[in-house]
C-alpha cells in the first residue's frame, strides 16, 4: 500500500526514536543528563562551549533544550519523489505518547496522518469523505502493517530521542559551521551501527526488530545521520541516510516554532470511519 511504501522510505530514521524508551529503561536517560548538563553548565551566551567543543556534549546539551520545548512544527522530505513527504506538528513533551499530526502528499494523493501515542489515523480533506461514509478518519490498528508503519513515523518526529542516541552510541565529528534557512548553525555528524541500535529497541518486539533490521541493512549496515544546531542549541534540522545509497536516498526533517505547537488529540469517536473503507481513500 502507498502508504506503507512512505513509512518504508523514512524507516531507517525512524527506528532510532523508537529506542527512546529502551535507553530510559537502560540508563541511557541518566547518561544523556550527565552529558547534557555538564554542556549546559557552559557559557550558555557563547558557542564556544557544546556547539564547538565536544559533539556528545553539543547533542545531549541540544536533547535538554528540545526536550524543555516539548513540541514544534515539523517538516519531513524525503528522497522519494513519489511520497515527497509533508509537515505539520509533533509533540515530544511525553516520550511514552509522542504525537504528530501532519498533512503528506502520497503518490499525489493528499492525505492527513495523525499518530497519539499508540494510536494511528489516517485520513482526508472534505472531498474524500464520501469514501469513509462522510467521516474524516479511520483508526489503524497497530498491528497492521500500515498502522505500525505510521506509528513509526510518527516517533520519527521526536528529536529527543535521536539526539540522545546519538549522543550515546554514535561515532561523532563536527563538520562545521553551515547556514540553514538563514540561520547560522553547527553541522555534527553521527556514524551509527545498525544491528547495535536495533538489538538495542525493546520498545519493538522481537519480530518487529526482525523485520526492522532486515531493511535497514537493504541501505547498508550503518547510518548516518546529520545534526544542525542553531546558537541556542536547538535542533533546527537532521538527516539521515544509509551506506548503500548514501545522501541520494536521504530523509530529512526540520524543526520550527519550538514550544508553539498545537495541542494534537485523537479524532472524535463520531468522526471515524470504517477500516472496511480505508482502501477507498487510498483509491
Amino acid at each position: 500500500m502507498r502508504a506503507v511504501r512512505l513509512a518504508s522510505t523514512v524507516a531507517t530514521a525512524a527506528v532510532l526514536l523508537a529506542a527512546l524508551t529502551a535507553c530510559g529503561s537502560k540508563g541511557g536517560s541518566d547518561a544523556k543528563s550527565s552529558d547534557a548538563k555538564s554542556a549546559s553548565a557552559q557559557d550558555p551566551g557563547s558557542l564556544a562551549g557544546a556547539l564547538t567543543g565536544d559533539p556528545k556534549a553539543a547533542l545531549a546539551a541540544s536533547a535538554l533544550v528540545m526536550q524543555k520545548a516539548g513540541n514544534g512544527k515539523v517538516a519531513m522530505t524525503s528522497a522519494d519523489t513519489s511520497n515527497p513527504g509533508g509537515g505539520g506538528t509533533a509533540d515530544w513533551k511525553d516520550p511514552g505518547k509522542v504525537a504528530a499530526d501532519v498533512a503528506m502528499d502520497m503518490s499525489g494523493k493528499k492525505l492527513k496522518v495523525r499518530v497519539v501515542g499508540t494510536d494511528a489515523y489516517v485520513g482526508g480533506d472534505d472531498a474524500s469523505t464520501p469514501a469513509l461514509g462522510g467521516k474524516h478518519w479511520v483508526k489503524v490498528p497497530a498491528s497492521e502493517e500500515m498502522g505500525g508503519a505510521f506509528l513509526v513515523m510518527g516517533q520519527m518526529m521526536n528529536p529527543v530521542a535521536q539526539l540522545t542516541v546519538a549522543a550515546q552510541s554514535g561515532k561523532l565529528t563536527k563538520v562545521g559551521q553551515e547556514t540553514v534557512d538563514g540561520v547560522q548553525t553547527t553541522h555534527l555528524r553521527a556514524v551509527e551501527d545498525t544491528s547495535v541500535l536495533v538489538a538495542g529497541m525493546t520498545a519493538l518486539t522481537p519480530d518487529q526488530r526482525q523485520s526492522v533490521q532486515k531493511k535497514l541493512e537493504e541501505d547498508g549496515k550503518t547510518l548516518t545521520i546529520d545534526f544542525w544546531l542553531n546558537g541556542k542549541q536547538e535542533l533546527v534540522k537532521y538527516q539521515e541516510y544509509g551506506d548503500t545509497n548514501g545522501e541520494s536516498q536521504a530523509v530529512t526533517v526540520k524543526y520550527s516554532d519550538l514550544g508553539k505547537g498545537d495541542k494534537i488529540e485523537a479524532p472524535a469517536a463520531g468522526d471515524l470511519g470504517s477500516q472496511a473503507d480505508l482502501l477507498k481513500l487510498f483509491g
